[in-house]
């Protein structure tokens, strides 16, 4: 069993041999097993916690976990190909929990395990997900005592009536057979808090906007380690409500550690955008924000990853941190981390209209226009070249204007010509 983590590194053969001299070494003190799980952990692959399997770096990996739940195998068809089956396990340990898919005739194995009992598991990990599929697996008489709650999933015999904080854009997910499918991502909240919210079905929101109050029938709510999640089915029905709903929010100085609703607060600092190579290596960014709330003094930090980073935020916006968890840094301090799921954004706020004359130049902030006195981060979709004095009109509000027209002057050659003159 121990050579399926390590068959990318030398043969069975070599394997082989490799623990009977691990296991003459020790005198043979050590059986068999002991002395093949020795020569993994040489070899670089020691188990891991069920917690660390949505990181793992490595294609294989060895766990070991305490059954919470057994899925019984189920038929499923393969086109072209006889039947095949499939069963699922959902394990834990005081990390985390992961669900373990069997295969075929792995999935017959199912009916010989008990909830319970602790499992060795080696097996291949989705990369980001608490999922793995099993290469191989047998019990053991580790002791697990302590687990993290298995995931719950329910269909809601009522109505989801909650605000539409947040839609993120569609996304086409292709499968493995080459057809593809459409997701949409939402943040919702109500009196109790906030959650992510997903539609297979993104045609069924077409008509509703960030800001919306609506009611859902046919959806499916999931709780894993304390964070919700709501699945809008297929046949979902969706209701826009009249009445405002009101959404949990704290004040910047309330974060707690975990999961947070609506978190209101201040920009002190921005810091640059920073990039890194994730540990599927892939190329990231990161931007770091402390936000300032109205009962205290101290800041509180907001990573923002992934194209979030490149969202402008300034010293003095006013900013809602939503459905954002938080957790220590390696500084001891609370830190809210704005990722998949959440969203950090401003709050407008009304504005004065400026009609202003400047040189267009490029600031790390973006394209920013300088009068000599004051410096302003312009909001268009105009391209103004750098260098090129520009009338600008619009609304400004804390260091930005929104810009409504902008107009370049164009340069009159006759002054720069009548001072060359004489030496032509």
């Amino acid at each position: 069993m121990h050579y399926a983590l390590v068959s990318d590194l030398l043969s069975k053969e070599a394997f082989d041999e490799w623990v009977e001299q691990k296991s003459a070494s020790l005198g043979g003190l050590v059986d068999e097993v002991t002395a093949a799980m020795m020569v993994v952990d040489e070899l670089g692959r020691r188990h891991i916690k069920i917690g660390d399997i949505p990181s793992a770096r490595t294609s294989i990996v060895s766990f070991f976990g305490k059954i919470l739940e057994i899925k019984p195998p189920r038929e499923f068809i393969r086109e072209g190909e006889p039947p095949g089956l499939v069963a699922s396990i959902i394990l834990g340990d005081p990390t985390g929990t992961v669900t373990l898919s069997l295969w075929d005739e792995r999935a017959e194995v199912a009916a010989e395990l008990e909830v319970g009992s602790v499992i060795e598991v080696i097996a291949k990990p989705r990369p980001g997900k608490k999922e793995a599929n099993c290469l191989a697996l047998r019990e053991n008489q580790v002791t697990i005592v302590e687990t993290k709650k298995p995931p719950k999933s329910e269909t809601m015999s009522a109505p989801l009536t909650v605000k539409i904080l947040a839609a993120f854009e569609m996304k086409e997910i292709v499968r493995r057979d080459g057809t593809s499918s459409f997701l949409q991502e939402f943040i919702i909240g109500d009196a109790s808090g906030t959650a992510r919210l997903v539609s297979w079905s993104p045609e069924l929101f077409a008509d509703v906007d960030a800001g919306s109050c609506v009611s859902i029938s046919g959806v499916q709510r999931k709780e894993d380690e304390g964070i919700i999640e709501y699945v809008v089915s297929d046949s979902a029905e969706i209701r826009i409500v009249p009445d405002e709903i009101t959404v949990l929010s704290i004040d910047a100085s309330e974060v707690s550690e975990g999961s947070n609703p609506i978190v209101t607060g201040v920009v002190t600092s921005v810091s640059e955008i920073r990039s890194f190579t994730t540990r599927r290596g892939t190329e990231s960014r990161v931007r770091n924000v402390a936000i300032r709330g109205s009962a205290a003094s101290r800041s509180v930090n907001v990573a923002v990853w992934g194209d979030a980073a490149d969202t402008l935020f300034l010293p003095g916006d006013s900013v809602q941190v939503i459905n954002a968890a938080a957790k220590l840094n390696r500084y001891g301090e609370l830190e809210l981390s704005v990722g998949r799921g959440s969203v950090m954004q401003t709050v407008s706020l009304p504005g004065v209209h400026i009609s202003v004359t400047g040189m267009v130049i490029l600031r790390p902030e973006g394209l920013a226009l300088d009068n000599g006195k004051e410096v302003w981060i312009l909001i268009t979709d105009q391209t103004p070249e750098l260098g090129m004095t520009a009338d600008v009109e619009g609304i400004m509000q804390n260091g930005r204007i929104k810009v409504t027209n902008i107009d370049i002057q164009t340069p009159d050659p006759a002054p720069l010509v009548s001072r060359l003159e004489p030496l032509l």
